[in-house]
């Protein structure tokens, strides 16, 4: 009960064998029989051993809320990001369901996908990085399939391709699970069996979930009994403390219950029960028995270490399956940033090996943190995408181009909604902000409840950062300025991404588009904000520079014309008078939302196309019906 796990019998075959043990990394063998059951001469297959296993493809039919994902992860870390309810709690414990040491698990009806209990759940988990034992040709020869990085799982293995097998979770309306190996060769000759217990603890992951404590006492999933053994003193020290309790407790208890105990005695003697004449007050030998689980860790004061706070539980736990990496190859963490401040979520990434150049075990995690987002690289990051015409998942790696870091890396807080509208820079970042606001006080739905988020362009970088969110399956906009000529071929790869462009009149910036279009009795409020937050010697210099007779200390009552809005336009783009968040936040919310029914032109136009775009987004976890751009797979 408390050895190592790798100390484990097989109870089919009794000890492991070790007979290939012995071969060198990426040796070859041949396999004994083809499909058709002749032996085979030529066919050899590359041989690993000494690696750690790793899930090389996870395939999901009707489980939960997933119709079908067929997904390769990485080796490494891979993390886990979408919309709510989008499945990435299910892929994690598909992956918990089949790979865990346990013979038996509870099913509902509601793990059926839609209900439908008629067609039955299947999930396949496909090992590579094989472990010596599971390489042996007559033990598990039959069920032996092949992996290759550009063409995924065949069958029968290739020369070249690595040897993997595949573990089967099968859930029927009598909702009895089945695990077995799984090959199509197999299931054609009806052989299936299920891998051996001892073989199923070594690949049995580790789930840090969000309550920790139960990993900080010797239980039978602990991780302790992952990283050293209970000594065996341990037993006669439990049984002797058990002997303990039971005398103290009756020293303690026996003046509480000395009437009761006299009258069990009385009677006793009188029906001529002869042990009971004599009776005591101790604790129930059965009831007081300590198992492994009652050994806890404590600190220095003797409080049980499981009384930590959340984040410092997960932390010390983490650590621990650091050291228990050679016996658990797979970690799952639902919910990472769970009960951690961004400092201790950075720690714990790094604990689980997010940073390491050769990666110690193959971690899978879901967030709704920016943190984690910023932390991870694009190519540990698969994002959860909903098909827009049948719930199938897919999970679609962020990382394309180098480039995509460095939008992971300033807008990661994008990357956490369905949709995002890219800005040129801060000032339509702010604006837009501002809008939303304002509609908002007005009793319209926010832009946050449509799942759009913000990102920041930074000017020469906008073009990039929309392909990359649209090449990773968002239903993306792009908000630009139109002074400048953007590039035909960047354009064209915007358009065939299906990435909805906003922008102006040509030449104008936003500023100068604003001055063009804003209804007469906005443009002071506009001219006194600038003034207030950039001086008012500044504001009024760049006006006379732009306009020498232009005055702004009375209204005009004939309002302003071409030449003054386009001088106040002109010294608004030069002056940088918006150029903050904050400032066009300002902006959008006290000026332009509510001075735009009396405005006009190209202002309004672009403004209201915003905002139907905002409105039109679909709900969380949907994908934009209209959006017909399938993006490529990675």
């Amino acid at each position: 009960m408390f050895s190592k796990l790798t100390t484990f019998i097989d109870p089919y075959f009794g000890m492991i064998s070790d007979q290939t043990a012995q071969l060198p990394p990426g040796a070859l063998f041949k396999s004994s029989v083809d499909t058709a059951g002749n032996p085979r001469q030529n066919r050899r297959r590359t041989v690993g051993g000494d690696g750690m296993p790793l899930i090389r493809q996870l395939k999901i039919e009707r489980f939960r809320g997933i119709r079908h994902l067929e997904w390769s992860p990485g080796s490494g870390i891979n993390g886990l990001i979408g919309p709510g309810d989008s499945g990435k709690s299910s892929v994690l414990d598909a992956i918990d369901l089949v790979l865990s040491a346990r013979r038996s698990a509870t099913f509902t009806d509601a793990d059926f996908h839609g209900l439908d209990t008629a067609r039955d759940i299947l999930i396949d988990v496909t090992i590579g990085d094989l472990p010596a034992s599971l390489l042996d040709l007559d033990r598990y020869g039959f069920f032996h399939r092949g992996w290759d990085s550009d063409i995924g799982v065949t069958d029968e293995p290739e020369a070249g391709s690595e040897i993997v097998v595949s573990i089967r979770l099968t859930i029927g309306a009598d909702l009895d699970p089945k695990w077995t190996l799984f090959s199509e060769r197999a299931e054609a000759d009806d052989c299936l069996r299920d891998l051996p217990f001892a073989e199923r603890v070594r690949l049995a992951p580790t789930r840090l979930g969000a309550f920790a404590g139960h990993h900080l006492a010797w239980g039978v999933r602990s991780v302790l009994n992952r990283i050293a053994e209970v000594r065996p003193a341990a037993g006669a020290a439990l049984a002797d403390a058990a002997r303990q309790a039971r005398a103290a407790f009756g020293d303690a208890a026996a003046a509480e219950v000395a009437d009761t105990i006299a009258m069990v005695r009385d009677v006793a003697g009188q029906v001529g029960v002869a042990g009971a004449e004599e009776a005591e007050a101790l604790l129930d030998a059965h009831g007081v028995s300590f198992g492994a689980g009652a050994i806890a860790l404590h600190d220095g004061d003797g409080v049980p270490l499981r009384n930590l706070g959340l984040g410092s539980s997960r932390l010390l736990v983490a650590g621990l399956q650091a050291l228990a990496g050679n016996t658990s190859p797979i970690t799952l963490v639902d919910e990472l940033e769970h009960g951690l401040e961004p400092f201790r979520i950075i720690r714990l990434l790094h604990q689980l090996g997010a940073k390491d150049a050769v990666p110690p075990r193959q971690v899978f995690v879901t967030t709704h943190s920016p943190v984690v987002v910023r932390e991870l690289s694009a190519q540990q990051l698969w994002r959860a995408r909903r098909d827009p015409d049948a719930p199938d998942l897919s999970l679609i790696k962020l990382g394309r181009n180098p480039a995509d870091q460095g939008t992971l890396r300033t807008c990661a807080d994008a990357f956490l909604a369905p949709s995002v509208l890219v800005c040129e820079g801060a000032t339509e970042v702010g604006l837009i902000r501002g809008l939303d606001l304002y509609w908002t006080d007005q009793g319209d739905r926010p832009m946050g409840s449509c799942g759009v988020a913000t990102a920041d362009g930074t000017g020469s970088n906008m073009l990039q950062r929309a392909l990359s969110f649209a090449q990773a399956g968002y239903r993306t906009g792009l908000w630009h300025d139109s002074d400048k000529e953007l590039d035909a071929e960047e354009l064209r790869a915007l358009e065939e991404a299906g990435v909805m462009r906003f922008f102006w009149d040509e030449p104008n910036t936003t500023e100068m588009q604003i001055f063009a279009s804003i209804a007469d009795d906005a443009i002071r409020p506009l001219v006194e904000l600038a003034r207030e937050w950039n001086g008012e010697e500044s504001v009024n210099g760049q006006i006379r520079a732009r306009k020498a007779d232009l005055d702004l200390a009375f209204d005009d009552p004939l309002g302003y014309d071409l030449a003054e809005r386009s001088a106040l336009g002109a010294a608004a783009t030069k002056g940088k008078w918006f150029k903050t968040v904050s400032y066009a936040e300002t902006i959008g919310r006290d000026v332009l939302g509510p001075h735009l029914a009396g405005s006009g032109g190209r202002l309004v136009q672009t403004v209201e196309e915003l905002r139907a775009w905002i409105l039109n987004a679909p709900e969380d976890g949907e994908e934009d019906a209209g959006d017909d751009v399938e993006p490529e797979y990675l």
